[in-house]
């Protein structure tokens, strides 16, 4: 004979079955707000498709938290539950990143000053002219080009006329393979010393004004889906730069953003230009995207006892990433 339960008895039965359901689904919308917003606490940004994601981190939190505001409407106790647990996840990302757009405090005693330009020409495509428009406009005494070969240099020298010369080294037939730098005339007898111990070339310049400050024009592989092992790499190859004891800076396309585990780890000890002067958030490719949309992947780097006063960022044609030219003091 059926056992005839009244309706307390009933929900008495379901309210532990109910609790598990909303727990589970708290659960599983925290882990999946933060596999997508917080993969590089665990490191799973090393590998696709985090990877790329992540790149994207500012947008990922603004538009995950305009669907969990939205969720949290829904009447259904587990959708409420999963999206305050996602909107959790997405203050953590963004307190992760909110001090990027705040400028950090002058320190006293900088003299002199450097202005470093990255610009990468897209395998020679950039406009030759409006390159060394930026370049003679912001003064820049150091510029590192990927994807730059000698050609482009040399059309860019003549460009910008005599009181810049440079280098060029390219790994393949492809331009996009090379990397090239250019430099002030007038900072002396600048040594240019290049290597390939990553997928492209890197220059180093050292001497004559530079004195033992360290000037570095580095490119590293994109991440693509199948590659992301040679992108880090790439990065690692850094290591060790950032704790140079004469001090460095270091310029170009890292293809990665301050979101990436690999390159945090790469270059500890150093400070980003643009986070330090409020602007970490400035995507730089694509440059045809709006604002968030873009990814901030170009970066001037710097050591202890070298401070950021201001950096601009400027629009190419021929070219999908940002000018990003540094003003640079020496702290004393």
């Amino acid at each position: 004979m059926a056992v005839q339960r009244t309706d307390s008895e009933q929900r008495d039965l379901e309210t532990p079955r109910l609790r598990r359901r909303y727990a589970g689904a708290a659960a599983a919308g925290f882990v999946a707000a933060g596999l997508l917003v917080l993969p590089d606490v665990v490191r799973l940004d090393h590998w696709t498709p985090f990877a790329q994601v992540i790149a994207f981190r500012p947008v990922l939190v603004v538009a995950f938290a305009i669907a969990g505001a939205g969720l949290l409407l829904v009447r259904r106790p587990a959708v409420r539950w999963a999206a305050a647990a996602g909107l959790a996840a997405c203050l953590i990302a963004a307190v992760s990143i909110a001090h990027r757009a705040v400028p950090d405090p002058g320190l006293p005693g900088a003299t002199g000053s450097l202005t470093v330009a990255t610009i990468n020409v897209k395998g020679g495509n950039a406009s030759v002219e409006e390159v060394a428009a930026v370049i003679a406009r912001g003064g820049a005494d150091l510029v590192a080009l990927p994807e730059a070969g000698e050609d482009y240099r040399a059309r860019l020298e003549a460009a910008v006329g005599d009181d810049y010369t440079g280098a060029s080294l390219q790994v393949s037939d492809s331009a996009v393979s090379a990397v090239s730098v250019l430099y002030r005339t007038d900072l002396g007898a600048v040594t240019a010393e290049p290597s390939i111990a990553g997928s492209f070339p890197t220059w180093e310049l050292t001497g004559g004004e530079l004195g033992s400050l360290r000037f570095v024009a580095f490119h590293a592989y994109p991440p693509l889906p199948l590659s992301t092992g040679r992108w880090r790499g790439d990065l690692e190859g850094l290591q060790g730069l950032c704790r140079a004891v004469d001090g460095a800076i270091i310029a170009g396309d890292f293809n990665a953003t301050l979101d990436h585990s690999a390159l945090r780890a790469a270059t500890d000890g150093c400070t980003d230009a643009a986070a330090t002067t409020g602007q970490g958030l400035h995507g730089t490719w694509p440059a045809s995207a709006p604002g968030l949309l873009r990814a901030p992947i170009d970066h001037v780097f710097t050591t202890d006892g070298l401070q950021t006063d201001s950096v601009a960022f400027t629009e190419i044609d021929g070219t999908d990433h940002l000018a990003v030219v540094a003003q640079i003091a020496v702290v004393s």
